[in-house]
This record gives C-alpha cells, structure tokens and sequence, in this order.
C-alpha cells in the first residue's frame, strides 16, 4: 500500500521512504490508479511465474521513482512480506536491478516481515550492500534470527541489521506477529517489550542500532518518554495509517475518505489471513460475512455414528452425505432459511455454512490463484515444486483472497468488500485538525505537510 512517489517524498524529508517490494505497480492509468498484473497464464504456476517477474519490474520502477524524488536525501527502505510467494527471487532481481552506476544502490535497506528472514535473504542483501532490517513483535524472534539466520554475523550484527523493526501485535495494521504463547485479547506495554528488546540488543553488541517502533504511533508527543531514554536507546518511529492519510499515498481518494470516518473499534485483529498470521483490518461487510461463516459452523461426519445420526441435503452435499449431530441440524435449518445452506468442508473436518454467491467467489478466488503466497490456506498453493504446488491441506473457505482484497481497495470498489489494511488508532483521524480545512471540508496533506505537523509533535 505504498509506492516509490509516496517513499520519495518521506526521503526528501530527511526521513526514511518505504515503498512495498510485493506485488509493486508496474504503471498507472489514466485516472493515476496502479494498473493491475495482466495474467495470462493457465496454471497456478505459470501465473506465479509472471507475478514474480511483473514484481520485480514493478520493484524496480518504484525504487527509481522514490531515488529521484528524494533528490540524494534521507533513505530508501523497500518492504517485503516473507510470505509472499516468490519473495527472494524478486528481492534479488529488484536490487540487482536498482544499483547505481559507480558502487551503491538506490535501495538502503529491506524490511522484511509476516515470517523471519533466511539465511538467503541475508546473503543477498549483504552481497548488494543493503541493510537487512527484520520486522519482529518480541524479542524472543530476535533471538531466534540471531541464532538461526544471522549466526554468520555474530559479534557483528551492525554489519548487517540497520534497524529492527519492532511492530506492535496489538496496534498495528496489516499482518500481526502475535504468538501462541500470547492472548490477542490482552494487549501489553510496548514500552516494557521494547525495553527487554532493546536489553537483548545491547548485550549482542547492537546499542548503537535504532529500533523502529511500529504500530499505535499517531502523535510524537506520546511518545516524547522514549527519547533520550537509556531504557529504548536510539529509537525512531514508523507511521503507516498516517502516511495512507497523504496525497502522495497510492491508495484510492475512497479509502482515505472512509479512514476519516471510523470510529474507536472499527479495526478489528482476526485469524481470516491466508497467511494463518493474525491480522488487523476494518471491519466491513467482507470481514463481518468471514465472521459470520465461523459462527456458521458445525461438526460432521461422512458416515452415519452414535452422535451424528441427521443426514443433510441439498446443494454442496456429496452424494454419500454429511451427517450431523440434530442439535446442529436445527441450526443448519435455521441458516438454509436465512440464506446459508451451501456447506463448505474447512481443514477441521467442520462445516461452514455460506450464501450461494459467497460458495461461487470462494471458487472463482481458488481457480484465479495466482501463488500471491508462498502458501495459501485459501487455495492451497504452495510455490514448492517439490510439493507440486500443492500444500496437501484441504482448502479452508473461512479465509479471505488477500489479493483481490487489497487490490480492490486499491482500485477503489466497493469498500465493503474489499480488505481494508490499517492500524487501530485510525479512529484518531476523525477528530484530528490536520484533516480538516480551516472550513471544515476534508483536507487531505502531503507529506511534506505531515511531517512538518509531525515535528511539533502532532
């Protein structure tokens, strides 16, 4: 959801500029929206092909983009999502691609989050002299990444990581790193994890590397307890609801428009990601239906048993029937009236129960894969030829297509169907003065507005 417009204009601030190095846009239309990967291929693979390909050629522009518009000043980062399918070849062949005549390149580092980097990643971003800075959410991550993926680095982490990145599992937008060992209901202090992080760091000869904190950041001056703070050391801060809120963002004028218009709660932290990472959207017609198809949900049987003696019927049934408990078979009946009566078998061995529209996108979502992911629970994709593409998992109809949902808010289609990525202060826009105009119309600021709001510590 950021380009090379938007990550220049951060640099030319003396900032740090991240365009998104996954599913980058190749060119804009007309109407200045990203023109969409024109797939041709027929198989899942040749699809993936053409997507790592577009991906780097999309990389590219935008990294050259962002070089010239921050004019030698501030940094260039390019962000990766580890579990996009295709990640390493396209970070090699992006940076390969962005190098500058003489020595350097116009990338200064790669963020990499949503799964850990390897040990491959690494050597590629150290081979083009490019900092790797890893997206973690505790300091238990860090220490498995030194251990496993960095150990070549050991006693010189600086050497390679310029930044960490630690982003909040209950504050930010987008993919959320929260553990099985943690409640996503119950969050806690960033403040106390940071420090534990920044203790570990420090003890790894990492003092003089920056965290980056990520997630809940709206105003500096709530902040201003972190500065000069023996506890964080050198500390900066990452802002991406904010920077969706700038005319240079790529986004649609409709999304920024509804960022205007939520209201504390509106985000919501799930488990629907193909990826299986939590993560945090607005909740819309799209989320409320993935919501509704897990409170749809039973147990069954493929044979007759003491507990499931009732026979279901009706479209999407096999012919040799599921079988539920009579309990459920109320339910089932309950829901066919509403509507649901189309069952869908999940990897729980359960049964969701959707409309028949939601039954014929699930399979339109399946056969238009395009391997986005490096495996997809939607789909099961899995980019492996080893595996023959396949994941071996049954295909798990409670997740969502997370391509066509953020290309679609991308284009601007109807919001309520679309993925709507964002963090969970975005509520705080509403009531922020910079948005307004001084006659109240909505005022949209660019980010060279942005930051010198920033700066006094709004």
């Amino acid at each position: 959801m950021t380009n090379g417009k938007n990550a220049g204009a951060w640099a030319a601030e003396n900032a740090a500029g991240t365009f998104s190095g996954t599913g980058a846009a190749i060119g804009y239309g007309k109407d200045g929206r990203e023109v969409t990967y024109p797939h041709v291929g027929r198989l899942r693979q040749d699809r993936h092909e053409e997507l790592v390909a577009w991906s780097i050629e999309g990389g590219i522009l935008q990294a050259t983009i962002a070089h010239e518009a921050a004019g030698g000043k501030g940094r260039i980062r390019v962000n990766f999502l580890k579990m996009a399918g295709g990640t390493m070849r396209t970070m090699r062949g992006l940076l390969e691609g962005t190098r500058v005549p003489g020595g350097g390149n116009m990338i200064h580092a790669v963020t990499m989050g949503a799964g850990l980097p390897a040990e491959e990643d690494a050597e590629i971003c150290a081979n083009e002299g490019v900092y790797l800075d890893p997206i973690i959410s505790s300091v238990m991550a860090l220490q498995v990444l030194l251990k496993r993926t960095f150990k070549k680095w050991q006693g010189r982490y600086a050497d390679l990581i310029g930044a960490v990145v630690y982003e909040d599992p209950w504050l930010a937008g987008g993919h959320n790193g929260i553990t099985s060992r943690e409640d996503p209901e119950t969050p806690k202090d960033p403040y106390e994890r940071v420090k534990e992080l920044r203790r570990f760091m420090n003890a790894n000869g990492m003092q003089d590397v920056a965290i980056i904190m990520a997630g809940g950041v709206w105003h500096l001056r709530d902040w201003a307890h972190w500065l000069n703070n023996p506890d964080i050391g050198p500390v900066a801060f990452q802002f991406g609801t904010r920077d969706l809120l700038t005319q240079e963002s790529p986004i649609s004028e409709e999304w920024k428009h509804l960022l205007l218009t939520l209201k504390q709660g509106d985000v919501v932290l799930n488990k629907f990601s193909p990826t299986g990472f939590h993560s945090s959207a607005y909740r819309n017609g799209m989320i409320d239906g993935l919501y509704g198809g897990i409170e749809r949900q039973v147990a069954f049987a493929t044979k007759r048993n003491e507990a499931m003696t009732e026979c279901l019927a009706g479209p999407g049934v096999p012919a040799n029937g599921y079988y539920v408990s009579p309990e459920d078979c109320k339910k089932v009946a309950g829901w066919t009236a509403a509507g649901f009566g189309i069952p869908l078998r999940t990897p729980d061995d359960t049964l969701i129960f959707v409309s028949r529209e939601r039954a014929l996108e699930i399979r339109e979502h399946r056969n238009e894969c395009v391997g986005c992911l490096a495996s997809c629970a939607l789909s099961s994709w899995c980019q492996d030829p080893e595996k023959k593409y396949v994941t071996g998992k049954r295909p798990d109809p409670r997740a969502y297509c997370i391509r066509k949902g953020l290309v679609g808010a991308i284009q601007g289609d109807d919001l309520d169907k679309q993925l709507i990525f964002t963090g969970h202060n975005a509520y705080m826009a509403a009531e922020d003065p910079l948005y307004r105009d001084e006659n109240g119309a909505v005022f949209i600021p660019t980010v060279k507005q942005l930051v010198e709001c920033l700066l006094t510590g709004d």
